[in-house]
């Protein structure tokens, strides 16, 4: 028996490390130092909080000016997620009910394509994948080009947090998004 246990022993704590180990670590990818604009989002508990994505990228911007035919596909780092109450911002990154970025530490979000809305603005159905789930979610946006010629983009989307494995009955199930960037691919 004793054998037995010394033989098993050592493929328990393999299974027991692959059990705890990240599916991903916020070291696969590389993000720019500034991020190419503004992403917050208000989780209201009582009171709304902003939450900021402090580092994020688009890996890919295809068709600006074919808004029809866009494709985007922006990476955010989970882990850089800020919040001005330091208690809930250290809660953001560990518990299960909140974005656990220990486990997934990157989201992503891909657009390919929009539809014209009346009021000028684009509408797309846009794949997140957040913890490990993903869901398509309708994005409003509307394009610019600055001075310089730089595309960018305003957006607009809603999030229910639940269908992303969000628990707990305290804040309200829906999360707005706002970005304000500009449309530069971020080549590592």
């Amino acid at each position: 028996m004793k054998k037995i246990f010394l033989a098993l022993f050592p493929l328990s704590l393999f299974l027991l490390f692959c059990a705890f180990t990240p599916t991903s670590s916020s070291g696969d990818e590389v993000f720019p130092e500034t991020p190419p604009g503004s992403l917050t989002f208000i989780g209201d508990a009582g009171s709304p909080n902003l939450f900021t994505m402090n580092r994020w990228k688009f890996s890919r911007v295809e068709n600006v000016d074919q808004p029809t035919e866009i494709g985007i596909t922006a990476v955010f780092d989970m882990v850089s997620i800020s919040c001005d109450w330091k208690e809930l911002e250290t809660n953001l990154h560990k518990k299960r009910d909140y974005f656990n970025s220990s486990r997934f530490a990157t989201a992503s979000l891909n657009v390919d394509g929009a539809s014209l809305q009346e009021d000028g603005s684009y509408l797309a159905q846009a794949i997140l994948e957040l913890k490990g789930v993903r869901k398509e979610i309708p994005i409003s946006f509307t394009l610019d080009t600055d001075e310089e010629g730089v595309p960018s983009v305003a957006a607009e989307a809603v999030i229910m947090r639940r269908e992303w494995r969000f628990t707990g009955n305290g804040p309200k199930d829906e999360v707005p998004v706002t970005v304000s960037a500009q449309l530069i691919e971020f080549a590592e």
